[in-house]
C-alpha cells in the first residue's frame, strides 16, 4: 500500500508546475479573459478622466433647458478633449479585445435575418469620418443599441454606451457627447 501512496505522490508532484528561480508558478492565462480585462482597465481609466474633466465644468442646476445642456455638454467634450489631446484609436479598444468584439458582433449579426440586419445599419451614414475625442453628430440617429448584442459585450459604466455607426462600433461618452473610440468596419455588411 505504501508503494501505491508513493507512486501517487510522485505522479502529483510530476504534474505541478516547477519554478526553477522560487518565484510563483506561472498559470495558463485565458486570452479572451486577459482581453476583456485589459478593455475593462481602460474603460476604468477613462472614466476617471471624464469625472475629473466633470469637475472642472460647472453643474447645471436647471436641467429642462436644452440651451444650458447643450452648453454644458459642449464644455464637457472640450474638458474631455484637453485631458485627452493625445488620445488615438485603439486606446481604450484595445488590440487585444477587437477581435473578440468584432466575433461576438459577428455572432450576433448571423442570427439575425437579413431585414433585421439592415435595419440596423441602413439609416446610418456610411461614410463618416470617425476621430477620437470628436462630437458625435447630432445628425445622425440615435438608434437602440440591439439589445441581445449588448447583453453579450462587456458591461460599461453609465458614462459611456455602444454605438453602432454604418458598419463600426463606437464608444460614445453619454454626457459629453463625443467619440471615445470605435472599431472600424466591426459590423459585417448586410
Amino acid at each position: 500500500m505504501t508503494t501505491i501512496r508513493a507512486a501517487a505522490c510522485a505522479v502529483a508532484l510530476l504534474a505541478l508546475p516547477v519554478s526553477i528561480s522560487g518565484a510563483a508558478p506561472v498559470q495558463a492565462v485565458n486570452p479572451t479573459a486577459a482581453a476583456i480585462h485589459a478593455f475593462r482597465q481602460k474603460v476604468a481609466d477613462y472614466v476617471k478622466v471624464h469625472r475629473e474633466a466633470d469637475s472642472k465644468v460647472p453643474s447645471l442646476t436647471e436641467t429642462n433647458d436644452p440651451t444650458k445642456i447643450a452648453v454644458r455638454e459642449a464644455a464637457l467634450g472640450q474638458a474631455i478633449r484637453e485631458l485627452r489631446a493625445g488620445a488615438r484609436p485603439g486606446d481604450i479598444f484595445v488590440a487585444e479585445v477587437r477581435p473578440h468584439l468584432i466575433a461576438l458582433i459577428q455572432r450576433d449579426f448571423a442570427k439575425r435575418s437579413r431585414t433585421s440586419r439592415r435595419a440596423l445599419v441602413e439609416d446610418q451614414p456610411a461614410t463618416l469620418a470617425l476621430e477620437v475625442n470628436m462630437t458625435y453628430p447630432t445628425a445622425i440617429p440615435l438608434a437602440t443599441f440591439p439589445g441581445k448584442l449588448l447583453r453579450t459585450l462587456p458591461d460599461l459604466p453609465p458614462e459611456l454606451e455602444y454605438r453602432i455607426v454604418g458598419r463600426h462600433l463606437i464608444l460614445r461618452d453619454v454626457k459629453a457627447n463625443i467619440v471615445v473610440d470605435f472599431i472600424r468596419d466591426a459590423v459585417p455588411t448586410t
